[in-house]
């Protein structure tokens, strides 16, 4: 047997550690990871089981028709599921683990499993990373996290995520993996938080992971509706985005659109304003490209009205008009596939 500190059998000259003796580690690794995806996917292969169908159907009819309202009906399952096995019934996830961990070979694979029990609803910001390792960042307690097993790879660095994490012990105190995926919040994520934490004041809550626990439904809606901008009426604008409004307000007024039109166009750019959080130095100018993104779309009808009519109406230069009418074609596009 070769040891660790003993030159490596390829002849590379190096000692075995650093040269092959990588690759063998890096194999275990890839092996604990497996056992453990396999452990998880046991767990939701055999529950909810027959003698909790009941109660999960109870939670089933009042919460899955709600989020299939934005979202798909595998997607809705799938929360409830999450919601039910993990906040309801927790029992039943440490009942497997005990099985889990006696039946498991591998004393890396027992360690980690030792720890799942201590289960995280997490909501925060995904700080930074790569294919490697990424670091999380709780909102609520401004602790940070390590992931490196399967960190997300499509996320920008501050992007909020929802997220049931397990402890990974492998890398330390502070290392995490996630249960069963994540949940992105699109745009930025302070305005959400905001009125979430308004939320947690109105009704007398004070912690915020318990505050998930108790509400993780709930959570999961408000996230997916202020990520596909149909949560507008229940944020406040602030002073700069309501003049915005009023701008548009005050157009609308004078074009003879019926009331499905007025509706749909305060809509878009009201969660425009909520979600992305536009810097605003001139409200005619977001006004005025948001004008013409309504025209390209065919979201109003009416006079189509050229650059330069545009430009005179709002008292805006054509090129400003064209940039900001890019932005709402790009944050409309998002919207388009994100409701697919």
């Amino acid at each position: 047997m070769v040891g660790r500190n003993d030159p490596c059998p390829c002849g590379s000259g190096k000692k075995y550690k650093k040269c092959h003796g990588r690759e063998t580690a890096v194999s275990i690794n890839d092996l604990v990871n497996d056992e453990l995806f396999k452990v998880r996917q046991q767990f939701f292969s055999e529950n909810p089981n027959q003698e909790q169908l009941a109660d999960f159907r109870e939670l089933q009819q009042e919460w899955q028709p709600r989020l299939m309202e934005t979202m798909a009906e595998t997607d809705a399952q799938a929360f409830v599921i999450e919601n039910f096995l993990f906040m309801k019934k927790p029992h039943l996830w440490e009942d497997f683990l005990t099985k889990q961990i006696e039946l498991a070979h591998r004393p890396t694979t027992q360690e980690v499993l030792e720890n799942w029990k201590d289960v995280k609803i997490f909501l925060g910001q995904y700080v930074e990373g790569d294919a490697q390792s990424a670091q999380l960042k709780d909102a609520f307690t401004g602790e940070t996290f390590k992931m490196t097993d399967q960190p997300p790879t499509d996320m920008q660095n501050n992007q909020g995520l929802l997220a049931i994490l397990l402890p990974d012990s492998r890398i330390g105190k502070d290392g995490v993996l996630f249960l069963n995926g994540y949940l992105t919040v699109v745009g930025d994520f302070e305005p959400f938080f905001k009125q979430l934490k308004a939320d947690m004041k109105e009704n007398g809550a004070a912690d915020g992971e318990s505050y998930l626990q108790d509400n993780y439904l709930f959570v999961v809606e408000q996230v997916v509706k202020y990520s596909t901008g149909t949560i507008d009426e229940s944020i406040e604008l602030s002073p700069e985005h309501a003049r915005v409004m009023d701008e548009l307000n005050k157009h609308i007024q004078q074009a003879d659109f019926d009331e499905e039109t007025v509706d749909n166009t305060t809509s878009i750019l009201n969660s425009y304003l909520v979600s992305q959080q536009p810097t605003v130095q001139k409200p005619e100018a977001l006004v005025a490209g948001y004008w013409r993104f309504l025209q390209d779309h065919e979201l109003i009808k009416g006079p189509m009205l050229s650059a330069k009519d545009l430009s005179e109406k709002f008292g805006v230069s054509s090129s400003t008009i064209l940039k900001r009418s890019k932005e709402f074609g790009a944050y409309f596009e998002e919207l388009l596939a994100k409701n697919k």
